[in-house]
């Protein structure tokens, strides 16, 4: 490896004068080490072939500055800045001038084009308030489908979401486009009608306004990376090892996590900027540290995003990074809290990270170019989550069942499988002409099973009606054995698990009957303990790793 050293920081990126956080600081060929030291400290923006670019605020660049790495830093004052009523040259404010998406709309005209668009289209439209900001803007989404008024329990939902990273702003203006195409196009378009008709699609342009218009309604050339508070929205979700209640949440993020929680979504795409990339999960763990059962469908459903692409643009997404335009999340760099990981472990919800332009604030000429390039593959991606399997799950009395684990051969694993919402319907997004057999296992009843082979632009339907009685779990069964008490012990005491074991344990898993992940941690040790505050009581499986073979024990939290 070569030495760590550091250069100087530049002020300037892209022609814009950058008030992004209060600190920015630049690493020049840093080891694998050294990234991984830092990257759950500050917010890695982004790592080239030799640089590497962070940004902290005034209490991550203190922790920084504890490791006693010696480093050039550069103050962004961003406390000095100050808010102007002015209008800069990339921004549009009133609707005549933005009506072919080649500038940034102000946020006051942000507003009224999400409004236009529901009070002109209210067939297919409906504009949502998912929350609002530090400083108390709004947090927009336009629904789209053809019973926009109705929750279709038996359609798919579908999100696309924006800019949470404030500075990057190319995917804000293609969002607004890419609603303003759909709705022009919907019963004109096969495609598109066929999305707007079968699945229930959401989208989300601006994700942390305040950061866009830091400084001032009208201006983005001092758009931020963070928030009002100055945190990195896209490291403030609940990271995979670490429960819901433990996190410090900025206000758009439990928004979002709200949003979540209600809506249930199947798959969805947070755009960014900065490079040209397509990124799926892991972002937070290496793959043989926590392997990914769903990558072939990851896989195809990015190389099918910059193949479409690329029929614009032959070098579009074709970076150091990746020639395939597309890459598992932590062999570029790791990150903690991040949004897509959250979404995936927590919802089951199938999220990439789209990273559409080298430059965060994109040149305003460059607008249509990214569009024709980016717009067919964006309605294709969309499409994808009505292709698969889809169905319901009843007792025998018609009553549906809810959080019944839908699973795929042992192709699936515990944080992999879906699962019913509370009207019994599930979906499950799946590549073309793949055979699979589909279990549904719940708690309390018999498992069922039918077996099914995808085919393009078609979600199958298989219900299933269960029985009372014990359900079997068709997971890899041989893969899992019981360790006998004198090599792993388990109770519960004063809000704890505590756990021994004579081996070490790699990686810990506090399961529900149904298969549902509530804990997950690497604590590399014999013996340790599990805070249980946010659990229910009730019977839970502990998953323990340890020398390549899993175990399992009954725990049961008061």
């Amino acid at each position: 490896m070569k030495n760590l050293f550091f250069t100087l920081l530049i002020i300037t990126i892209f022609g814009f004068e950058s008030f992004s956080q209060s600190y920015k600081i630049l690493l020049h060929s840093p080891d694998l080490k050294t990234i991984e030291k830092i990257s759950n400290i500050v917010s890695i923006d982004r790592i080239t072939n030799d640089t590497l670019i962070a940004f902290a605020n005034e209490e991550e660049y203190d922790v920084f500055k504890a490791l006693n790495i010696t480093h050039n830093v550069e103050n962004l004052h961003f406390k000095q800045q100050k808010k102007s009523k002015k209008v800069d040259g990339f921004v549009a404010t009133k609707i005549d001038s933005i009506k072919n998406f080649t500038r940034y709309p102000s946020y006051q005209l942000y507003e009224e084009i999400m409004q236009n668009y529901a009070t002109q289209n209210p067939d297919i439209c409906k504009l949502i308030t998912i929350g609002t900001t530090v400083e108390n803007r709004k947090i927009l989404a336009l629904k789209i489908s053809d019973n926009v008024e109705i929750d279709e329990a038996n359609e798919p939902e579908f999100f696309y979401t924006s800019s949470m990273h404030g500075d990057e702003i190319c995917g804000y203006v293609l969002m607004l486009r890419l609603i303003n195409h759909i709705i022009k196009n919907y019963n004109i378009d096969q495609k598109i009608t066929r999305l707007v008709n079968n699945c229930q699609l959401y989208i989300n342009p601006l994700a942390n306004p305040d950061g866009t218009f830091s400084g001032g309604d009208s201006v983005v050339n001092l758009a931020t990376r963070y928030n009002a508070n100055n945190v990195d929205l896209n490291r403030n979700f609940p990271s995979i090892n670490k429960t819901l209640a433990k996190q410090t949440l900025q206000p758009e993020t439990q928004a979002m996590i709200d949003f979540a929680e209600k809506r249930r979504f199947v798959m969805s795409a947070n755009l960014h900027g900065g490079d040209e990339i397509l990124n799926y999960p892991w972002d937070s763990f290496y793959d043989y540290e926590f392997p990914l059962v769903d990558e072939d469908f990851f896989v195809e459903i990015c190389k099918n995003y910059v193949d479409t692409a690329r029929k614009i643009d032959s070098k579009y997404m074709n970076t150091y990074i990746s020639e395939n335009g597309y890459i598992f999340g932590s062999q570029w760099y790791k990150v903690n809290g991040g949004r897509q990981d959250y979404m995936n472990f927590y919802h089951r919800c199938k999220e990439i990270t789209i990273e559409l332009s080298t430059q965060k604030i994109l040149d305003t000429a460059k607008l249509e170019n990214y569009w024709q390039k980016n717009y067919r593959s964006m309605i294709n991606f969309a499409n994808q989550c009505i292709q698969g399997v889809k169905g319901r799950v009843t007792d025998i009395y018609g009553n549906p069942l809810e959080e019944t684990s839908i699973i795929l051969d042992c192709q699936d694993n515990d944080y992999s499988h879906t699962f019913s919402r509370n009207s019994g319907f599930y979906f499950r997004p799946l590549p073309e002409n793949k055979t699979y057999t589909v279990y549904a296992v719940a708690d309390g009843y018999k498992t069922d099973s039918a077996t099914i082979t995808t085919v393009k632009d078609s979600m199958l339907t298989v219900n299933f009606v269960l029985q009372n009685g014990q359900s079997s779990n068709p997971i890899c069964k041989t893969e899992e054995k019981s360790i006998a008490e004198n090599c792993l012990t388990t109770f519960f005491n004063d809000g704890k698990i505590y756990v021994k074991s004579q081996n070490k344990i790699e990686n810990c898993q506090v399961v529900t009957t149904c298969g549902r992940i509530v804990y997950q941690f690497s604590p590399n040790a014999n013996n340790f303990e599990i805070s249980t505050y946010n659990l229910s009581s009730g019977l839970y499986i502990l998953r323990a790793l340890s020398g390549g073979k899993k175990y399992t024990q009954k725990v049961f939290v008061k």
